[in-house]
């Protein structure tokens, strides 16, 4: 890109939390991840049903170059591994899909799906 002091400088600056290889597990891998329509909020989702909520930190967007860090601002459960009794089977918990709503008031709105159940989140 052209240098015209509003690029965006991409590169992988930080970790949230420690990194211990033998502390990760399936249910840690992100399964979707999905930007708010002002790209500052960051929800990622989980295979053990967690979904994280990060927002942009506000002196990134003025630095220059600008940078793009994220701080975590919610975490949460989302959704359980359940029995469907009528079918015999197991639903995971695994996150398919997340979706921030079209904003109506001040409060932000998340949908997230595991395939067989669906979540609205506010977040205000």
């Amino acid at each position: 890109m052209a240098g015209n002091g509003a690029d965006i400088q991409w590169c992988f600056s930080q970790v949230k939390g420690a990194i211990e290889t033998e502390d990760i597990t399936e249910a840690d891998i992100i399964s979707c991840v999905e930007y708010n329509n002002t790209g500052d909020l960051l929800a990622t989702g989980d295979k053990g049903g967690r979904v994280v909520i990060f927002q942009r930190d506000k002196a990134g967007k003025v630095s220059v170059p600008r940078r793009g860090e994220y701080n975590v601002y919610s975490t949460f459960q989302s959704h359980e591994p359940e029995f469907d009794y009528l079918k015999s089977l197991e639903i995971e918990e695994k996150i398919n899909k997340i979706r921030w709503l079209k904003r109506t008031n001040p409060a932000n709105f998340l949908l997230s799906t595991n395939g067989k159940q669906n979540q609205l989140i506010s977040i205000t």
